[in-house]
């Protein structure tokens, strides 16, 4: 039965130092809850962690740092560590595994141990591959093509058997989540982010893959909201939720659309690149069941989102210059 958590909780958050986590974090400080983050820093930063939260440094796959996390009961678990590359997870698969479903067992095992009854989950919309037909729901086939699908998909069957002990999990299947503070620096996870990047160096942006492949992007604020909500409850009637916009996006307009914010000539130069191995060509999500049961949707329209991202990143005060050239594919 769906309820509500009365009063304030203590929650571990996986990965608070990254863009999703810090944000979550935040959110879960200023409702009141009590927050302790574990981070090994690789990808995220220190000074992502809010004030108010603990934190320890170190590799949740690893028994030695759940053996060092603070005693006393916890409520809930987010766990949002992971490696969030599909590129990354083809180049080093055992990698990908190690962290991201490895993780997802030891924990579960830590949470039954410590009789911490909330799982939630960051998965990802990578474990439906390339679906036959779009939008996507939850019910339908999953057949990952990257290692990074099949690492969240091991982790959400991992959360399934836990959920028939002490665990109450729920699986939150992100789409492509952007806004302020996404990490301009990593140039192999975040397609809104890594467009970005070069757009504020005037430099010519690459593209691997089609224009015409489309995603769904769904605002951090929006993301963080349905954690959220999911919170509120000790339970949930699904385990796996789809968290998306519901509207699928052309590369092509996004392209367009980041060019035109930031002020550039709609000619910059863009060049598109063969895809890489795991590339998905295009999905998008079926929002219903979100609605349905957890009265979730995302409120940000895609253009008021990408406004607010390149406003944090400066772009607006200080206009970077277009790159030179002849644009490599003039977007129409």
């Amino acid at each position: 039965m769906v309820g509500k958590h009365m009063g304030a909780m203590r929650i571990l958050v996986t990965g608070g130092a990254g863009f999703i986590g810090s944000r979550l974090a935040r959110r879960l400080l200023a409702d009141g809850h009590a927050v302790v983050i574990v981070d090994n820093l690789f990808t995220g930063h220190r000074q992502n962690v809010p004030v108010g939260a603990q934190l320890v440094e170190g590799d949740i796959g690893q028994e030695a740092t759940l053996a060092a996390l603070p005693d006393g009961p916890f409520d809930a678990v987010c766990h949002l560590a992971a490696q969030s590359s599909g590129a990354v997870s083809m180049e080093q698969p055992l990698y990908d595994i190690q962290t991201n479903a490895v993780s997802t067992l030891l924990l579960i095992r830590w949470c039954e141990k410590r009789r911490v009854r909330r799982f939630l989950y960051a998965s990802s919309m990578a474990v439906y591959g390339n679906p036959a037909a779009v939008p996507v729901d939850e019910n339908a086939p999953v057949s990952p093509v990257s290692y990074y699908g099949v690492s969240k998909l091991a982790s959400e069957h991992l959360l399934r058997v836990a959920g028939n002990s002490w665990v109450r999990p729920t699986a939150l299947r992100m789409f492509n989540v952007y806004g302020p503070g996404q990490n301009l620096a990593n140039l192999r996870q975040g397609m809104a982010s890594i467009y970005l990047a070069y757009l504020l160096k005037g430099q010519e942006v690459p593209v691997t893959g089609s224009l015409e492949r489309f995603r769904d992007f769904v605002y951090i604020d929006d993301v963080v909201d349905a954690w959220a909500r999911v919170l509120q409850q000790p339970d949930t009637p699904s385990l796996a939720y789809n968290i998306g916009s519901g509207r699928p996006t052309q590369v092509r307009e996004l392209l367009r659309l980041l060019i035109e914010t930031c002020g550039l000539p709609s000619d910059h130069p863009v060049r598109t690149l063969s895809a890489p191995p795991g590339d998905q060509f295009g999905l998008y999500a079926n929002v219903e069941r979100a609605a349905a049961e957890l009265g979730w949707k995302a409120q940000t329209p895609l253009a008021e989102g990408i406004r607010r991202m390149v406003e944090w990143a400066g772009c607006q005060e200080g206009k970077p210059r277009a790159a030179g050239g002849r644009a490599t594919a003039k977007l129409p």
